[in-house]
């Protein structure tokens, strides 16, 4: 009995302690002890998602103390001047702005990586291609018809469309991929898959950000337990040392 629960418990103090990266089949799975990855996910989103993308159930401040960045540093860098360290996070773009150049406001990305996983987004962000019979000239593998620009296509480049011959997008096991065209980007094939790593770890963290404080407290109620066992081992040989 008593090994059973020591087997549980260090499972689960490893599985709190498990270093999270993408796989070589490309399964991109959250590190929330990255932080240097978070706070370059945040720069991505400062730099090209807050301007239509809102993040409505955080507020600069949770994101600056979570994140290791002083206020001073946050408010100069990272707060938009119309906003203070305690607003929530907005958007720059209005509703009627956006349904009007994009056909509908972009949603919030606050829960996007629980309602789509960070895998998701991390592929999401690395299958745009190009597409003349768009508006905005791009489409997604991973979301037919996109209203969502390649805003990052001067650091991948362009990509184009290619697939097996007989087999078309947007198929269940489709077997198309985007091929990089010949105007090329500001950064490597390897580059470009670390700032998509980065963006759906941030995300991953904004869906779930009480993970920091519920880890600690959950190492700590297993040190806690570990200890009780010990001191109930003691109480119980007391109790039956005199009973044979």
């Amino acid at each position: 009995m008593y090994r059973a629960i020591f087997i549980a418990l260090l499972s689960c103090f490893f599985s709190l302690s498990a270093v999270a990266a993408v796989s070589d089949q490309g399964i991109m799975t959250p590190d929330f002890n990255d932080q240097a990855s978070l706070q370059r996910g945040l720069k991505i989103y400062s730099n090209y998602c807050s301007g239509c993308h809102q993040l409505s159930y955080m507020r600069y401040k949770e994101i600056s103390i979570d994140l290791g960045i002083p206020n001073a540093l946050f408010e100069e860098n990272l707060l938009p001047k119309y906003a203070r360290i305690g607003d929530q996070i907005t958007a720059a773009i209005t509703p009627a702005d956006a349904k009007r150049w994009f056909g509908a406001k972009a949603p919030d990305l606050t829960l996007e990586a629980k309602r789509r996983s960070p895998n998701w987004i991390y592929h999401y962000l690395q299958s745009f291609y190009q597409d003349k019979s768009r508006p905005l000239g791009v489409n997604n593998l991973l979301l037919k018809n996109v209203a969502m620009p390649n805003v990052l296509e001067h650091l991948q480049g362009q990509r184009l469309l290619q697939c097996k011959q007989g087999e078309t997008a947007f198929k269940a096991g489709h077997g198309c991929r985007t091929v990089a065209e010949e105007i090329k980007g500001r950064i490597s094939e390897q580059d470009f898959k670390q700032i998509a790593y980065d963006t759906a770890n941030f995300l991953a963290y904004t869906a779930d950000p009480s993970r920091f404080e519920r880890e600690s407290l959950g190492l700590k109620v297993l040190l806690f337990v570990a200890l009780f066992i010990v001191f109930a081992y003691l109480l119980k040989k007391e109790f039956w040392r005199d009973v044979r």
